[in-house]
């Protein structure tokens, strides 16, 4: 079954992806991710904030930093554990295994959802946005960060350029954070995974208004923002966006 074996690589991935956020955590990217949420979600103490595919914690981490009250889930007990211990005491944040599309929580139960580099990793991502709605409070958002990550599986023009700017990323000192068979299992994952033969974030704008958002924000390209100067050479083709649907 997909989904297992989508939660079982993510947990084998739970310790170097653990390092990753540290990193985050010990740099300007964190003040960036700050901004970006309060920009979108705007400052409130007690606003009701669920954190989907929480992963070590990052985000849920930043929220409750932000005096939010923060639920984070995902469905990897492994990233759990680690997003547990990297929580501090006293943090008000609740963190729960569920799966994206299957919360076990009531209606109209947050004012705002936020999700990064989740939704492209969901077999049923439209049933995704449709829990999420359901989720939401009336005049609720939702906020997606994520790019078209594993567009050049299928689409040969962005192939081409995704070899060239690794390649430029590779002379600039990029280092591999996977092994080549972690890699090439998370691509035989993705080619079974529908977003990964979708333009983004049209598809997602689609999906949200089928859904019933009312409005819809978009940035194409907020990686200079969240990147580093290697990432955005890595990433130039397919560059992390954010768009935030309002119910």
């Amino acid at each position: 079954m997909l989904e297992k074996q989508i939660e079982k690589y993510w947990n084998k991935r739970a310790d170097g992806y653990n390092e990753a956020v540290q990193e985050e955590m010990a740099c300007q990217k964190k003040q960036a991710w700050e901004s970006l949420l309060l920009k979108y979600i705007g400052q409130g103490e007690n606003l009701q904030v669920l954190d989907v595919g929480t992963g070590p914690g990052f985000f849920a981490i930043v929220l409750a930093g932000l005096n939010y009250s923060v639920t984070a889930v995902d469905k990897c007990q492994d990233m759990l554990a680690q997003a547990g211990k990297n929580a501090e005491a006293g943090e008000n944040i609740r963190f729960l295994k569920a799966d994206a599309h299957a919360i076990d929580l009531p209606n109209e139960s947050f004012d705002a959802i936020v999700s990064r580099n989740v939704t492209w990793l969901m077999p049923n991502p439209l049933e995704v946005y449709r829990e999420w709605y359901r989720l939401l409070k009336p005049s609720g958002k939702v906020l997606v960060f994520d790019a078209n990550w594993y567009l050049h599986l299928s689409n040969p023009e962005f192939k081409i350029l995704s070899d060239k700017y690794r390649r430029l990323a590779l002379e600039k000192g990029y280092q591999d954070t996977i092994t080549p068979e972690q890699k090439e299992e998370s691509d035989a994952i993705a080619r079974k995974l529908p977003l990964t033969y979708e333009m983004r974030p049209s598809w997602d704008q689609y999906a949200f208004r089928s859904c019933g958002f009312q409005q819809i924000e978009v940035e194409e390209n907020i990686s200079p923002l969240v990147h580093d100067e290697i990432e955005q050479i890595l990433y130039y083709p397919t560059p992390m966006f954010a768009i935030c649907a309002t119910k």
